[in-house]
């Protein structure tokens, strides 16, 4: 649907009258942003027969106010370049537990029934973010609650973080499963019954690196593809990331950036559209478009775009370019093969690293002989690197103190994301005698680490090769990975309070601090003996 429809235009010239400049030509159809009659945001697309149903959340806030969304607006097209606009087809308080927040949801279709998966803010109930299923028996509705109560709430999550619950994606495997995936910062997964209405077992932690929120679940020729907002908790606007595997379960494989920050939003949300007529198509949303009564777009007032994606002989993503054409011009189908995520690089051979052993662990395997916290998962919950709020640091650092003494075997971080190690961008693992002004890895040099990004997990450390350190009882230690100031490199997890007495993390030898309490915090870590 487009806003404008110009008409012929008439220039007259002349010595009384002076010549005024010709509207802006309306876009060609299918370039950027493809919807401009609103606001709208988070797109999610479905094919029924020969027509494409697009399903957005509209935003409506006005100035510099954050998201106001009252309602979901669906669209629908039979070549993704000309878009008829269907209006409203339903609020978040049609769902009567609900009280507002119409944000990102999805349609998928199962046995002739169309079932729509939504985030919604619920009631004093359950309150925070909860995720919401309505059904039709028609793409554009009516649609009506299909349980009268959330599928997923605060408390079907529990956890450090109480806007979890949303971004939902469903996904019907082959085979008839459902599954459904959601979450910030946390990408849960489940299955759901084939009622759709229902979860069908328990609920896994899936940790994929740099993921933020916003999950699309896709499958293409047996390959499986989380695609997802990322970054953000890096303190960088959103990116687009994505990883593979053979099962919705795993193991993913992290494939990285598929497109960068969009124009004028600090959010990015993907629904993926394949082999449409023969071609794969990537939507998103950016900020880039005025409508006609002057509003301007920005973070809070975000417009629907797409553009050609494209796959290799492996099954990897082509890197997406934005484009204000969009899908105007005729595809370009790149050849060859996908860029490959950098060679890490190799760690000191003094040192073996384990990367992702567990996922936002609930707790630290085995016994160790120290640790700063004792539920990872729930007590450091903050992922802390190099580039942070208020100014960046080259050294991230925790003290301690054994009770006892303890012949260093194998150190644990609480860690993940990033981009991890490459050519221009390393690590070093320090350890330092704080009151001898010692450093005691890597002959007093410390020791090069190479890190390929990971879910937030644990990252260890095993020092069997290395000469003996035996840490002694009472005195004052510091662990510290060394990298390069706002460099991407890695997260740590740190707590929002003091949950450490005998130490703190530090920036570069400043107090860590939670940005919110403002109370000093510690990184989670657990060292063993041999």
């Amino acid at each position: 649907m487009r806003l404008f429809n110009l008409l012929p235009l008439v220039t007259l010239c002349g010595a009384a009258l002076a010549c005024g400049s010709a509207p802006a030509a309306e876009p060609p159809p299918g370039a950027n942003p493809i919807l401009r009659d609103r606001f709208t945001a988070d797109p999610a697309p479905l094919l029924v027969g020969d027509t494409v149903y697009l399903y957005v959340g509209r935003d409506e806030a006005k100035g510099d106010d954050f998201f106001l969304m009252k309602e979901w607006l669906a669209y629908s097209s039979k070549d993704l370049r000309h878009w008829t606009a269907h209006g409203a087809f339903m609020k978040p308080t049609d769902f009567k537990w609900a009280i507002g927040d119409a944000w990102a949801a999805q349609v998928v279709q199962r046995n002739g029934r169309f079932y729509f998966y939504a985030t919604v803010q619920h009631d004093d109930s359950h309150p925070g973010k909860a995720i919401a299923v309505a059904v039709a028996d028609n793409p554009l509705g009516p649609f009506k609650d299909a349980r009268g109560s959330a599928l997923v709430t605060d408390a079907t999550t529990p956890g450090p973080y109480n806007w979890n619950d949303i971004d939902p994606t469903v996904f019907i495997d082959d085979d008839g499963t459902a599954w459904l995936a959601w979450g910030n910062p946390v990408l849960y997964l489940a299955k759901l019954k084939a009622s759709m209405t229902e979860l069908d077992g328990p609920i896994e932690k899936i940790a994929l690196p740099n993921y933020t929120e916003g999950p699309w679940l896709s499958k293409r020729k047996g390959l499986y593809y989380m695609t997802y907002a990322s970054m953000a908790h890096q303190n960088v606007w959103e990116h687009l990331s994505y990883a593979t595997a053979p099962s919705p379960r795993g193991p993913w494989t992290y494939q990285g950036v598929l497109t960068g920050p969009t124009k004028d939003s600090f959010t990015i949300h993907a629904g993926i559209l394949d082999d449409f007529k023969g071609q794969s198509y990537l939507f998103y949303h950016n900020g880039a478009v005025t409508l006609t009564d002057g509003q301007k777009g920005n973070g809070n007032r975000r417009s629907v775009t797409m553009e050609y994606l494209y796959y290799d002989a492996d099954g990897r993503m082509w890197p997406v370019t934005q484009t204000e054409a969009g899908i105007s011009t005729p595809p370009k189908p790149p050849t060859g093969k996908a860029p490959a995520l950098p060679d890490p690089g190799r760690s000191d051979p003094r040192v073996a690293v384990q990367q992702f052993a567990q996922g936002y662990p609930d707790t630290w395997p085995g016994s160790p002989a120290l640790a700063s916290v004792t539920r990872p998962f729930e007590q450091a919950p903050e992922p802390v690197g190099f580039h942070r709020d208020g100014g960046g640091a080259g050294r991230l650092a925790q003290t301690f103190v054994p009770r006892a003494d303890i012949p260093l075997g194998r150190l644990s971080l609480y860690a993940g994301d990033g981009h991890g190690t490459d050519a221009t961008h390393s690590l070093r693992l320090s350890l330092r005698d704080v009151e001898a002004g010692t450093e005691l890895l890597g002959a007093g040099e410390g020791l090069a680490i190479a890190y390929r990004p990971q879910g937030a997990g644990l990252l260890s450390f095993d020092f069997s090769a290395h000469p003996a350190v035996v840490l002694k009882s009472g005195r004052r230690y510091a662990l510290a990975l060394q990298g390069e100031k706002d460099a991407l490199t890695i997260n740590l997890r740190a707590s929002r309070s003091d949950v450490y007495a005998d130490g703190e993390a530090s920036m570069d030898d400043r107090p860590l601090k939670d940005r919110e309490s403002g109370r000093t915090a510690d990184f989670a870590f657990a060292l063993y003996a041999r």
